[in-house]
This record gives structure tokens, C-alpha cells and sequence, in this order.
């Protein structure tokens, strides 16, 4: 928003205008919506109830979050950072630098996990994702069948400390394990019933092709998958084998165009059979395999 605003400025509709336009400036994809979508967090309200109060005044405090939220959007920082939280299959997570924004196709994923009833015929399933980033696959996992074993591990400290905020959040804190750690280690637990991971798999020379509200704002760590997008996949595929109990399964998210890489990996490492599940725009991303 500018800083000289005039008096119309102050009203909703003002604030609304100023700040799609700055967005605008700046080069962020749809700035409307953005607009609208920080303003009425802003106001703690409906984005949609907002056309219904656009010609009331906003008090100097709401103004001056405005103003600092769009100035953040403005350097491509994510609106969920801004807002400091996200929706995830219906629940609210905190969202910050310390890992991955969710993207849908995550949420396919667990909708992928949940819907596979052989799992959950398991009596007090054991369960653990690997590269947990936020939480918000394990959580959501956990507030599905609370009667499980979860664990969630991941090699940066400060992803588990944003996983653990959101499973107290949400209530599940007391059924999920968290561990900081490298999945090589001996320290992960064996004998499990499923192993999930979103992994990193993003092909290193692909980095600077992506969004800059992603590669500039987004830990590293959790995206880069190497040369190939495949430098952990593989050694994550062989240590699930390892973990799993024969006749168990592991979930996967992948890249869109790495299906057949990762099918003759499952297949050389011993998985009897493996299945492709295609996201809602028809990609190859979601995979299931049988020990």
C-alpha cells in the first residue's frame, strides 16, 4: 500500500485497491486475490464477506498489517508464511521458512493413504513418514486413526520443531514419535506397517526454473532430489524395504516424470508389486508399492 494514502484509502475498498495494485507492481500472480485473501485474515473474517464491508474504516493497527503484509508479498514471500499457516485436509498448520509449504498433491497423497482400506484393517497400524517437513501428512494420518504408531522423522532440526507445534496444535502430539535424523540411521524403527514420504525430488538443474515464491523462500533440503531427482529416492526406497513387514506398504509422491525410474527401483529392491495413482491434473505422482 502507499505510504501518502488518501482518506479512501483507509476503507476497505481502498485498502483492497492499493494493495492489488502494489502486487501488481511487483509481479505476484493474481494480486486481487492475494489482496484479498491477506486483508481478510487481516480483518479475521471471510474473504467473500468483505465485498459486504467495503466501505468500512480500518484503524490504524489493521492499515499497518496490511502494509507490512504486502510488503512481504511483494519480495515473492508465500502468502502462507505471511499468514503464518495453511489448510491441510481440513485443519490448520503453522507455516514457515522451516519447511515445505503443503502443495495439494500432498494432500492427494494422504487422501491416497487413507483410502487404502488394507492399511487400516491393521490393528493399531505402525506408520512412519520419512522427510515429515511440517507435519501435515503424519498429523493428518494421526487425527484419521488415533489408535496407530506413528513416527516422523526428518534430518532437519527445524522441520521437527514445526511438525511438533503442529501435532500439539492439533491435538496428536502424544501418539507421534519425532526424531531429527538421516533415515539411514539405526535409530529409525523397524517392523512397520506403512512407510510414507513427500521426498525431495526436484532435479538440481530444474532449482532456478521454479517460482520465486518457492526457490527463493523454500528450504533447499527439502526440494533438491540431485541430478537426476532420484538421489533420495533410491537409498529411501532400500531402507523402507528394510523397516517394512513383508506384505506392507510404501507411499510415495514423485516427480511427474519420474514413475518409470522409481517402478524398475521398487521392482530391483524387492517390492512384489507397485501401483500408480495419477494426481487431479493427470500426472504420474503418487505411488504405492508391496513389500
Amino acid at each position: 500500500m502507499p505510504e501518502n494514502r488518501t482518506g479512501s484509502d483507509t476503507t476497505i475498498q481502498g485498502a483492497l485497491k492499493s494493495s492489488a495494485e502494489c502486487l501488481q507492481r511487483a509481479g505476484i500472480d493474481q494480486p486481487e486475490l492475494a489482496a484479498g485473501i491477506l486483508v481478510a485474515s487481516t480483518l479475521n473474517c471471510p474473504r467473500l464477506d468483505l465485498y459486504l464491508r467495503l466501505n468500512e474504516k480500518l484503524a490504524a493497527p489493521q492499515l499497518e498489517a496490511i502494509r507490512e503484509g504486502i510488503r512481504r508479498l511483494g519480495k515473492h514471500e508465500p502468502i502462507q508464511h505471511v499468514l503464518g499457516r495453511t489448510d491441510f485436509m481440513g485443519h490448520v498448520f503453522k507455516c514457515d521458512s522451516r519447511a515445505l509449504v503443503p502443495r495439494p498433491e500432498t494432500e492427494e497423497l494422504v487422501e491416497f493413504i487413507i483410502g487404502h482400506k488394507p492399511l487400516w484393517r491393521i490393528e493399531s497400524p505402525s506408520i512412519i513418514d520419512i522427510g515429515t517437513g511440517a507435519g501435515c501428512v503424519i498429523v493428518s494420518l494421526a487425527l484419521h486413526d488415533k489408535k496407530g504408531k506413528y513416527w516422523a522423522i526428518d534430518i532437519s532440526a527445524g522441520a521437527i520443531a514445526l511438525a511438533e507445534e503442529n501435532a500439539r496444535a492439533n491435538g496428536v502430539a502424544g501418539i507421534i514419535k519425532f526424531l531429527a535424523a538421516d533415515f539411514s540411521g539405526r535409530e529409525i524403527p523397524s517392523g512397520m506397517d506403512a512407510v510414507v514420504s513427500n521426498p525431495p525430488y526436484v532435479r538440481t538443474a530444474d532449482l532456478r526454473r521454479l517460482e520465486k515464491n518457492v526457490r527463493l523462500w523454500e528450504p533447499r533440503l527439502a526440494l533438491d532430489g540431485g541430478k537426476d531427482g532420484l538421489q533420495v529416492i533410491h537409498p529411501l526406497v532400500k531402507r523402507a524395504y528394510e523397516i517394512l513387514n513383508p506384505g506392507r506398504f510404501l507411499f510415495l509422491e514423485i516427480g511427474f516424470d519420474q514413475w518409470p525410474a522409481v517402478q524398475q527401483l521398487l521392482a530391483k529392491t524387492g517390492f512384489r508389486q507397485s501401483f500408480l495413482r495419477r494426481d487431479r491434473a493427470g500426472r504420474q505422482r503418487l505411488v504405492m508399492a508391496v513389500k
